[in-house]
Order: C-alpha cells, then structure tokens, then sequence
C-alpha cells in the first residue's frame, strides 16, 4: 500500500485529539445543538469508539495509493496491515497553482490513486457574534478553505483516481450541514457546499465509474475546535466521538467499491456491519436517501 500525506501549509486537522472519558452519543432528545437527520435512526445501535466490525487490520490495502489530506504516519499504520509508504506533499489548497504543483509531484510518483480522503477544513467558532458582528476575512478563509480549496483540489486530482481500481473519493463532511448554529454560518454553509459538491461529482462522472461520497466524522475534539479550549462544557459533552472511530470507518467504507454510496452522506457513528447490510442498502437506494433535498 502506498498513502500519501498532503500537508496543508497554514493548519493541521489531524493532530492527535484529547482523550476524555468517552460516553455514548447524546441521547435522542437530549439537548444536542449538532444533532443531525438520521443520528439515531438510520441504525439501530450508535457508536463513539472504534469496534471489531472495523477493524483497519481486517482490510487488506496491499497495491492501493490512498490520499489523505493532513494524515499523519500514525494514520497511515492505521490504515493497512502494516506502515505504507508514505510521500509527503505541502500544499496551499487555497492557491490553484500550489496544488496544480502539488498533485504533479504525486503523479510523478504514483500511477494512480485508489482512493482520496479529502480532510481539508478550517472553522471560526464564535457563537456569540451575529453576522453583521463577525470578522469578514475569517468568514471568507472558510469559504476559500473549505469549499474552494476542496473544489481546487478535487479538480486537480480526479484524472489520477479515474485511473486507478476503487475509483472512490472522499470528503470529509460535517453534520454542520444539515444545522443551523447561530454564529456558524461560513462553517455550516461551506460544509453544505462540499457535500453537494460530491452530488454533483457523482452525477458527472457516473459513466466513469468514480464514486463519491461525503462523511460525518463524529464529533470531536480535535485541533479545529481547539481541542475544546474555552468551549462551554454544556457544548462540549456532545463532542463524544474518538478519532479511531473515524479512521476505521473510512478504511471499513473504501476497502472495496460501494457504488451504491456515491452522491451520499455518512455518518461514522451509525453501525456498519447494520448500515451496509443488504436490507439498508436497498432501502437508501429505493428512497434515494442520504442527499441534501428541500423539504416542501
């Protein structure tokens, strides 16, 4: 297996979170300001913690290129039976020529890519600022990080994953895009732009065979919320999810190809050995479920 790390040149989203007595996600009903569509009922058990039924170690990677935006070696062991090879690429995903660069150094390295893990993504968080009383710049950062620098890169490497076997591309999503939370508007609003960005790319590029999909990664203290620093400790205990959780949800998801995903959302902490069984799978498929839709 070979991985590839992109490192975004002025944040990193995926440093080593704070380890805090985990529980159980929210209870239905109880206050949850990120409480998404589906959390509790797409299936019948949740996790916030890594499971045998996804067990990285299980999944076998051997010959496959895998990209992943901010990873770390210590995501790269987690990510295949033994540590790949890892190529290590700095790139400013908000600067069209950098990651035109960027994504040429890959190539000259690797034919092609199995899979991408697009993890690029910056928030301000400031919830007690209404729009007229927030800073403009950092509302456009968000704007340029999360959604042009996601379409940016996304653009530059597709033509490498249409070579490959899996043909399976990523976003890292948020739930954020199906909220509204006072003070998060450039956040939730970016996140709901990439999200139907993998809608788009999975329409576009059906005949191709490429699939595209977006995924909630849990909630969790990671750096891009400061590791809960300063965070009001009533919103802080609905940031229940590990990092494990996510990382070997995206192994469990890309190992082989899901076609029936492509064009939609997934949560990490819906149960995958329920969520990708047959009966799930038809039912999602028949309702096209799992797509941002107006409700009228």
């Amino acid at each position: 297996m070979h991985l590839l790390s992109f490192l975004p040149e002025d944040f990193t989203c995926c440093s080593p979170i704070i380890r805090t007595q985990l529980s159980m996600p929210p209870p239905k009903g109880a206050w949850n300001p990120v409480e998404g569509p589906a959390d509790y009922t797409m299936t019948k058990l949740v996790h916030n913690d890594t499971y045998p039924e996804i067990d990285p170690t299980k999944s076998d990677y051997t010959g496959k290129s895998v990209f992943i935006s901010g990873a770390s070696r210590a995501a790269a062991k987690a990510a295949g039976r033994k540590e790949p090879k890892v190529l290590q690429v700095k790139i400013d995903i908000s600067d069209e020529k950098s990651v035109n660069e960027g994504v040429k150094k890959i190539e000259s390295e690797f034919e092609s890519l199995d899979v991408v893990i697009n993890n690029a993504g910056i928030i301000h968080m400031d919830k007690e600022a209404k729009l007229h009383q927030q800073d403009s710049v950092k509302w456009l950062q968000q704007m340029q990080i999360n959604i042009f620098g996601t379409y940016l890169l996304t653009r530059s490497i597709i033509p490498l994953v249409l070579k490959s076997s899996l043909k399976t591309l990523i976003s890292i999503s948020s739930v954020g895009a199906t909220c509204i939370s006072p003070g998060l508007s450039a956040y939730q609003i970016s996140k709901m732009a990439t999200t139907r960005l993998q809608e788009f790319i999975a329409v576009e590029y059906t005949d191709e065979g490429l699939i595209a999909f977006s995924v909630h990664p849990g909630n969790v203290l990671t750096d891009i919320v400061g590791n809960g620093e300063g965070m009001d400790e009533k919103l802080k205990s609905v940031f229940t999810e590990s990092r494990e959780i996510c990382a070997d949800t995206l192994v469990k998801l890309s190992e082989v190809r899901r076609e029936w995903l492509s064009g939609r959302y997934v949560n990490v902490t819906w149960d995958m050995p329920e969520f990708l069984s047959d009966k799930r799978r038809e039912e999602i498929v028949s309702g096209d479920l799992l797509k941002l839709k107006m409700a009228v």
